[in-house]
């Protein structure tokens, strides 16, 4: 079935993502998802799109693991990484 046809979420075996470069003023980052029946999905992400998957990702884990990250934290990694 497809990867995104399904009904039921999809439990992701390896997660990868690289920076690529379309020109001066277009870079975009491919995140690719493998699931654990080796189905493979690149997602084309804009910058803004990444920036708002590291928030979210972020504050999702700090829902899980409160301790460990807050969001001055996250605002601090993802101005690191220029997604301000």
């Amino acid at each position: 079935m497809g990867f995104f046809k399904r009904s039921e979420a999809v439990r992701a075996k390896k997660i990868g993502a690289h920076a690529r470069y379309v020109d001066e003023d277009v870079q975009r980052v491919d995140l690719k998802v493998t699931s654990t029946d080796g189905e493979t999905a690149t997602i084309d992400l804009s910058l803004d799109q990444t920036r708002q998957l590291v928030i979210d990702l972020t504050n999702a884990y700090g829902a899980c693991r409160p301790a460990l990250l807050d969001q001055k934290q996250v605002d601090r990694i993802t101005s690191f990484f220029g997604m301000r």
